[in-house]
């Protein structure tokens, strides 16, 4: 009996002994899922406070008694692209004296088409390229705009421009075959006086005194007792006589 008895008491033991274990082990795993339930709602609860107090609040790494390091503020500066390079392919040259009065005097607009306004706009940039010594710029647009409206009545002021913009830029020649069409195309205009005053004064840089005498000469029987004519023969009395 005494024998039956112990081998009961450690059935006993052993099955309370499991039950023991199996108890502790359901303990650790809710003890591991608390703590990651904790963590968890700790992280989301940072995330909701702004970073503040937070860092007010974290202890610090420095140790107590040691020597704070001095830091110096250093402002840094953009960085700046550099500027493009600048188009110096365009000879820009002072105007004369009299290339600006001649564009002061250009005839004001006398049409009153639909694009009038574009007309005017074309002749103004013209006027401006040659005022502001763009010469090689005035002059093409003048040609352009003399070749595009032809009936316009500044188309003859527009090649006498043009060809002084190519005295400006010591172009003899070609200035004299813009003033020539100024003589051929417009006879009745109000710049051919000084055209021809102006054509003269190529053929006398081009070493072509003769066509200067005589184109003087047409002149001054043209347009009598005008103030052109009075110029031309006192510029006549300049050439010299070829043998």
């Amino acid at each position: 009996m005494g024998c039956a008895s112990d081998a009961a008491s450690k059935s006993e033991v052993r099955t309370l002994q499991g039950s023991v274990k199996q108890l502790q082990d359901e303990n650790l795993k809710l003890l591991e899922r608390v703590q990651a339930l904790e963590t968890d709602r700790a992280v989301a609860h940072a995330q909701q406070q702004p970073l503040g107090p937070l860092l007010a609040a974290a202890p610090s790494s420095t140790p107590t008694g040691a020597e704070v390091p001095s830091l110096a503020v250093v402002k840094l500066k953009p960085r700046a692209d550099r500027a493009p390079p600048l188009d110096l392919r365009t000879p820009v040259q002072e105007p004369d004296a009299e290339l600006i009065a001649a564009v002061g005097r250009s005839v004001p607009a006398g049409n009153d088409a639909p694009d009038a306004t574009q007309v005017d706009g074309e002749f103004a940039q013209a006027q401006e390229a040659l005022r502001t010594g763009n010469l090689d710029r005035g002059v093409e647009r003048m040609t352009r705009f003399a070749e595009a409206h032809p009936k316009d009545p500044r188309a003859d002021d527009a090649l006498y421009l043009a060809a002084l913009g190519e005295l400006g830029q010591d172009e003899p020649a070609r200035a004299a075959k813009l003033l020539e069409s100024v003589l051929q195309r417009y006879p009745a205009g109000d710049v051919v006086q000084q055209a021809m005053l102006k054509l003269a004064e190529c053929r006398m840089r081009l070493k072509q005194p003769a066509e200067a005498r005589t184109l003087l000469a047409r002149l001054v029987n043209s347009f009598p007792g005008t103030p052109a004519a009075t110029e031309a023969e006192a510029r006549l009395a300049r050439i010299p006589r070829t043998p």
